[in-house]
């Protein structure tokens, strides 16, 4: 999916920064190395390299790496020397010959979301092998009691309104939702209209399935990983988890 949306993705997220702080305050806590699965363009990987950390990021879009290396490329060579990136998939972490290497495992926003129950189970295994044993694994997703209450009615929306200061494209990105609560899988599709400086109009669609676990299945996967839940929060303030909460922030560490 990531490949066809890669060009979208830096000017759909770049509001998106409340979480940066909270990062760099967690890696201050445990140290590095660090582990970014699902890095994408670096929106994470970038400001821990400059704030020193060094940071290996894992992702599974070749468009997406991309993106991310030519940003790096344009960052100062001691931030650069502290990244790596691997093209590869999360949840078949043995191409990271790294076992014991990290003291910070970070799956970013959502990330973990594309994952079905079985891969969920993998990557954590696979994060287990390479965490240190006094390390942390940090998982961000949306609350999924706001994902259960979606309205099931695969309406079409207009989520935003971008140019691209590249180009001068104008992009109207829209999404309809799908909802199977007894599956716990929230099915969205993005449409992005470009309509060009010409007039000529491109359309790209995709579509992801977000697989969501509520606090007691989420800590019975940890469990049977092989980690115990350190904490539960629900904003990046790290105020308590409730159904009310944005989000679900779950910090663990190996048993």
């Amino acid at each position: 999916m990531y490949d066809q949306i890669a060009r979208f993705y830096d000017l759909t997220h770049n509001s998106l920064t409340e979480d940066v702080a909270f990062i760099l305050s967690l890696a201050a806590q445990t140290g590095g190395p660090a582990l970014e699965l699902g890095c994408g363009t670096g929106r994470l990987l970038l400001p821990l390299a400059q704030a020193g950390f060094s940071v290996t990021g894992v992702d599974n879009s070749a468009a997406m790496l991309a993106l991310a290396r030519r940003k790096l490329a344009a960052h100062p060579d001691d931030a650069q020397n502290r990244v790596q990136l691997a093209a590869g998939d999360m949840a078949n972490l043995p191409l990271l010959d790294a076992d014991g290497r990290f003291q910070l495992a970070l799956i970013p926003y959502n990330t973990f979301l594309h994952l079905n129950s079985a891969q969920k189970s993998e990557a954590l295994r696979g994060v287990k092998r390479v965490l240190r044993a006094d390390g942390r694994l940090f998982i961000d997703l949306t609350n999924p009691f706001i994902m259960a209450a979606t309205p099931n009615d695969n309406a079409l929306i207009l989520e935003n309104s971008l140019t691209d200061p590249e180009t001068g494209d104008l992009i109207l990105q829209l999404a309809a939702n799908r909802l199977d609560a007894g599956a716990q899988i929230l099915h969205i599709t993005w449409i992005y209209d470009v309509s060009s400086v010409g007039g000529m109009v491109r359309r790209t669609a995709v579509s992801a399935a977000y697989h969501y676990l509520f606090p007691h299945q989420m800590e019975l996967l940890l469990a049977n990983a092989g980690f115990r839940l350190a904490n539960l929060a629900g904003e990046y303030d790290q105020s308590p988890f409730s159904e009310e909460s944005s989000r679900l922030l779950v910090t663990a560490a190996p048993r």
